[in-house]
């Protein structure tokens, strides 16, 4: 891999990669796709998905554990082809400078997410998560309630986390926390079809996107409608990411609003 683009210590802020770009689409159970990783990838999606189970000190990547195939390992699938497209844009997500995040859904806990940074580290990963020294690293995001606020700092500076509405975070907590997320299903049972989200919940919604970005982080709401009417919707709420089991569809859509 070819050494990463570094900018001069202690002057560029890493946030500042993804907050040059704005909102982007996030591949929701990316590995679903015909072609994980490399479908959402090539349509320009920011963020992908992986929920990770350990099997037999292996980590692999499924929704349910009986889904498992002996070729579905997070090496194959996400991890080296990060570090080939790293190493093609010389130490860049994307050759234009483009955030990349891989958020990982944890199924085994906290065992799971210790075999994996072991993995990153022994495997000749680190480098591509290393956004100490290289803003334009890929920001590896823990998601789900595996690991405990009080254990975040206990993990190496390249592990963040996703973090929830209405929680009280240390300030060295929250410097592994840039993104907060939430269901969908608790603010309303919208549909996204025909009729606009009621206005109470998208008031709830405002609210906790307004509070997220007070404490410096971005906002993310899954299982969101993933219609156009859904799409519009959450762009209007101000959320960081627009969350679609169809990314290379929300992409398209989502750049000829940015027009």
């Amino acid at each position: 891999m070819e050494d990463p683009v570094t900018p001069p210590a202690k002057t560029f802020d890493p946030s500042q990669a993804e907050k040059a770009f704005g909102v982007g689409v996030h591949s929701h159970n990316d590995y679903a796709q015909k072609r994980p990783f490399w479908g959402a990838y090539e349509a320009g999606a920011i963020s992908m998905e992986a929920d990770i189970w350990m099997v037999n000190r292996k980590l692999y990547v499924a929704h349910y554990r009986e889904e498992i195939t002996e070729d579905a390992l997070i090496t194959q699938l996400y991890l080296d082809p990060i570090k080939k497209v790293m190493a093609d844009n010389g130490g860049r997500a994307y050759a234009d400078g483009r955030p990349l995040q891989l958020l990982v859904d944890l199924k085994n806990g906290k065992a799971g997410l210790d075999k994996l940074v072991d993995i990153i580290q022994s495997g000749g990963y680190a480098q591509c998560f290393d956004r100490v020294h290289n803003p334009y690293a890929v920001r590896l995001l823990v998601s789900g309630d595996a690991v405990e606020a009080k254990d975040f700092t206990s993990y190496p500076d390249f592990v963040f986390f996703d973090g929830r509405p209405g929680r009280d975070y240390t300030a060295g907590q929250l410097a592994r926390v840039p993104l907060i997320s939430q269901a969908k299903s608790n603010y309303t049972s919208w549909s996204g079809i025909i009729l606009p989200l009621p206005e109470t919940a998208a008031q709830k919604i405002r609210a906790d996107v307004e509070a997220a970005a007070k404490l410096g982080c971005g906002f993310r709401i899954w299982s969101f409608p993933d219609t156009e009417l859904g799409w519009k919707t959450a762009l209007s709420l101000g959320v960081s990411y627009i969350n679609s089991d169809k990314p290379a569809d929300a992409v398209k859509w989502l750049a000829k609003q940015k027009k």
